[in-house]
């Protein structure tokens, strides 16, 4: 059972920043034998209606996420930059590729990393869904994108999360990540002000399938 991500450290100002992350409910975190290892955020669901008659919730059914049992996240395979994971989560198993940004502009956001994720819960039903954690707060209720090549991508965003506008759009990207070197991400602060993330797509063909692969 491995439980790190490479270049994670304790002492890294990474390991301050998801540790403040998981904090303000941006990401999912894990510390295990003293290393970090990030999880994929989940889009927010609706809520549902509550019946009139219905009883106030409770502290615990308001918390889920402080309940939910968390396992430990096994590094399956490396390949250029890019690491796939899987983990258990109570009974839901989640398995996902991860990279890291290896520019971010503006430079006082610069030792606040920014995350990739392309991750599947099957016990959801979901596979291959792609997620970015900014580790700021972005500006809600505006399209930011994502570009690879000539493609571009509408992203909106939540928190500190986004996820593509169209989620029916998420093969297409895909396709276009393989085909890709790299891919950055043009976003919005919560102040206004603009951001660009860039990635490196080396590696991500073989480490997706490896990710899909574990969660079938």
């Amino acid at each position: 059972m491995i439980s790190l991500f490479p270049r994670f450290r304790v002492n890294s100002p990474f390991r301050r920043l998801v540790v403040a992350a998981a904090l303000a409910g941006s990401a999912s975190v894990l510390l295990m034998q003293g290393e970090a290892v990030a999880q994929p955020a989940q889009k927010p669901k609706p809520a549902p209606a509550k019946p009139a008659a219905a009883k106030p919730a409770t502290t615990a059914a308001a918390t889920p996420a402080a309940s939910a049992g968390q396992g430990q996240a096994m590094l399956l395979e490396t390949a250029g930059k890019w690491q796939a994971f899987s983990s258990q989560q109570g009974r839901s198993k989640v398995c996902y590729a991860l990279g890291k940004a290896e520019s971010r502009l503006p430079a006082n956001l610069k030792d606040l990393e920014g995350l990739f994720f392309v991750s599947s819960r099957p016990g959801e039903g979901v596979r291959n869904e792609i997620s970015f954690v900014m580790n700021f707060d972005v500006k809600e209720g505006v399209e930011h994108q994502a570009i690879i090549g000539n493609e571009r991508f509408a992203l909106v965003a939540k928190g500190q999360n986004m996820w593509l506008k169209n989620p029916a759009e998420e093969p297409r990207m895909l396709d276009a990540m393989r085909k890709g070197s790299g891919l950055e991400v043009k976003g919005m602060s919560k102040r206004g002000n603009p951001t660009s993330d860039k990635y490196s797509l080396a590696g991500i063909s073989q480490i997706v399938k490896r990710a899909e692969d574990a969660c079938k």
